[in-house]
């Protein structure tokens, strides 16, 4: 189960990218390609993938040709998946901050959140994209993979960092969310809905999902502290059963020191 949501749970569709204005059209396409397969989390056929982005089979085939030729993607039986220069390239990434280093040591040490399953996420347009996990010692495996990107709506540590935003950067992001994802009976409806509850979270200084994702699954997240370019947050997922009010209280308190700790860190 990934962060909220079942691994087999619908994610909304790409935007077209005919709507997309861009100086570099081809490197638009190419990001976008990569970030569907990276959604579907599987091989996929070029119909299928012309038909998500919404761009000619003749477009798909050539940016196919091109990323095979840089082993950014690979075939795989007549289908499309990423290759491993993508794993590569993102453990650069990691190598070039103390980041996900710290939060691994600092979740470790929390007595009562070490315990339990604890992301850490930043915020990347309207979507959120998961940098690490800390699986604690549950006997269920709860939360999302290093590196899934899911919309921010729809997750905890999304509405934490959304209400952080100054007003205008909000409302240009909220702009881009052309349908509300109904998950759950407790899902926001509207973005009107969305607007009060990250009007709560900013009030009260955290964001919850109480089985708005998920049913069965609550979760607790808090921004980092001072991060204007870079939204961050991290998060506690568990089974809504289990959340008693004084094992809130001190998961929150949990949440607030490791946000603080690592809004410190290099790499924010």
């Amino acid at each position: 189960m990934r962060d909220e949501m079942p691994a087999s749970g619908a994610v909304p569709p790409q935007r077209s990218l005919r709507a997309v204005d861009s100086r570099s059209p081809a490197v638009t396409r190419a990001v976008a390609l990569l970030e569907e397969l990276a959604r579907a989390r599987r091989p996929v056929a070029l119909a299928e993938l012309a038909r998500s982005l919404d761009l000619a089979k003749s477009t798909i085939a050539n940016l196919c040709t091109a990323l095979e030729a840089t082993h950014m993607i690979r075939r795989v039986d007549g289908r499309w998946a990423l290759g491993h220069k993508v794993v590569e390239l993102g453990q650069g990434f990691l190598a070039g901050t103390d980041v996900v280093q710290e939060f691994r040591r600092a979740v470790a040490a929390l007595c009562v959140g070490g315990r339990e399953t604890v992301l850490l996420a930043v915020l990347d347009g309207t979507d959120v994209v998961y940098l690490a996990r800390h699986d604690g010692s549950q006997p269920v495996r709860l939360a999302g993979d290093v590196g899934r990107r899911m919309p921010a709506v729809v997750t905890a540590p999304g509405k934490a960092m959304l209400a952080c935003l100054p007003s205008d950067d909000l409302e240009a992001r909220l702009a881009l969310v052309d349908e509300m994802p109904l998950l759950t009976p407790n899902s926001h409806r509207t973005v009107d809905q969305l607007r009060r509850d990250l009007a709560m979270t900013r009030e009260r200084g955290y964001a919850v999902d109480e089985e708005q994702n998920t049913e069965g699954i609550t979760c607790l997240s808090v921004a980092l502290p001072g991060q204007v370019e870079t939204p961050a947050a991290v998060s506690v997922t568990l089974l809504t059963a289990r959340l008693t009010p004084n094992l809130r209280e001190v998961l929150l308190a949990d949440m607030i020191s490791l946000a603080r700790e690592l809004s410190r860190t290099r790499g924010f």
